[in-house]
């Protein structure tokens, strides 16, 4: 071996007859045989892509998919879509009993290899070995006792309740922004009505000895009167509303006909005739 670091010629030729060598002690079935003739290859090479795929599916044979997925991890580190590595990470991962992660390896090398039929079977196998080991979720059901079912919905709608109350008991507290006098046009003879309630909530005394049936009521008519500007805003937009005309009731109109007009209206109406 002295001789052989020495000349990398021989080394060379070394590695490459291990590595035939391992490659008949596989297609033989020799597994062991040949993982000892690859481990010898390897320690010359230890990067060599061909001989840690070719390790790692003997490992798989023999029952020891943790030493396979080690070969594969080494085999995609300096480039990871190496496709053999992919497949044998997937077989590892699958015979470790990781059917989802596994699958999702088998799905990545399809990806870079379609036309290779081993990454769909190993999708399929994958699919398959996780509805077994689940079950279907189009064929399963799931029966619940009708004793269980009457405590899971009391248990929520308590949950309900409590969330309900815990809102009640929160000061209201709105996003829109908008100036007092902006609210005024919106909310009209309303507008006083939310400023009341707004003082209400800043109170000391209300804030120092709290009731929270009131302090339900308030916010209930602030979130009111706020979706109410929210609805105006969208439905009914200030700059859209047309200018307000007064009306003058007929009675009082034709009243105004019959009085007499100012002096200075009578005379520019002389002047004009003549």
């Amino acid at each position: 071996m002295e001789e052989e670091k020495e000349n990398p010629e021989a080394l060379i030729a070394t590695f490459q007859s291990l590595s035939a060598e391992g490659d008949l002690l596989l297609q033989r079935g020799a597994f062991h045989e040949a993982i000892q003739i690859y481990t010898k290859a390897i320690e010359i090479r230890p990067t060599d892509k061909h001989c840690l795929v070719a390790r790692a599916r003997c490992y798989i044979q023999i029952g020891c998919p943790q030493e396979a997925l080690k070969d594969a991890n080494t085999s995609l580190k300096e480039d990871q879509t190496y496709y053999k590595g992919i497949y044998l990470k997937a077989e590892a991962l699958y015979a470790e009993g990781d059917f989802e992660l596994a699958l999702l390896y088998f799905h990545r090398g399809n990806k870079l290899r379609p036309e290779l039929y081993e990454f769909r079977v190993g999708i399929l196998k994958s699919r398959e070995a996780i509805n077994n080991s689940i079950g279907d979720p189009k064929k399963m059901k799931i029966h619940v006792p009708s004793r269980l079912r009457k405590t899971i919905q009391a248990l929520s709608e308590q949950k309900e309740d409590k969330d309900k109350k815990d809102e009640d008991k929160r000061p209201y507290h709105t996003n829109v922004k908008l100036s007092s006098a902006m609210e005024g046009k919106l909310l009209e003879e309303l507008h006083d009505d939310k400023l009341y309630l707004q003082e209400l909530l800043n109170d000391r005394d209300f804030a120092d000895f709290p009731d929270e049936q009131i302090q339900a009521l308030v916010n209930d008519g602030l979130k009111y009167l706020t979706t109410r500007i929210g609805f105006w805003r969208q439905q009914y937009p200030l700059y859209a509303r047309p200018k307000e005309v007064k009306i003058v009731p007929r009675m009082k109109k034709g009243k105004e006909e019959h009085e007499p007009k100012p002096m200075t209206a009578q005379r520019k109406t002389v002047t004009a005739n003549h």
